[in-house]
């Protein structure tokens, strides 16, 4: 018997549900005024998400607070520096390669001793 060809479904639709909905449909089920089910048919969100974040001990609004993708290694502070300086030689008509920028991100976190998975032997990220 042939097998059934899965259906491709994209990631961009991850994370469709309202942060509003879900930080009401937390406290719901914490306070047991409704089940896991019923609160996320009524507010429209995905019950196994609600289920997930439900168990966890923060307050409703921080479990609400998911993000998608890896998290930044160098911070929000130095990865801001990063990019203005890199704006900056733009501006004057200094060309920076990929692999500039990427030796830039590396030296950048190594002085800082910021704890990073880039390869020592080649000084990239």
């Amino acid at each position: 018997m042939p097998r059934k060809k899965l259906k491709y479904i994209s990631k961009d639709i991850r994370k469709r549900w309202d942060r509003n909905a879900m930080e009401r449909t937390i406290t719901a089920v914490r306070d047991n005024v409704m089940g896991t089910l019923k609160t996320s048919k009524t507010y429209n969100v995905p019950r196994s998400t609600l289920q997930r974040l439900a168990k966890k001990p923060e307050a409703p609004r921080k479990a609400a607070q998911t993000l998608l993708g890896r998290k930044t290694v160098l911070g929000e502070e130095l990865e801001t520096e990063l990019v203005n300086y890199i704006l900056e030689m733009e501006s004057k008509f200094y060309g920076l390669t990929r692999k500039d920028m990427r030796q830039m991100a590396y030296t950048l976190a190594t002085r800082n001793d910021i704890d990073n998975p880039f390869k020592p032997p080649f000084h990239l990220c």
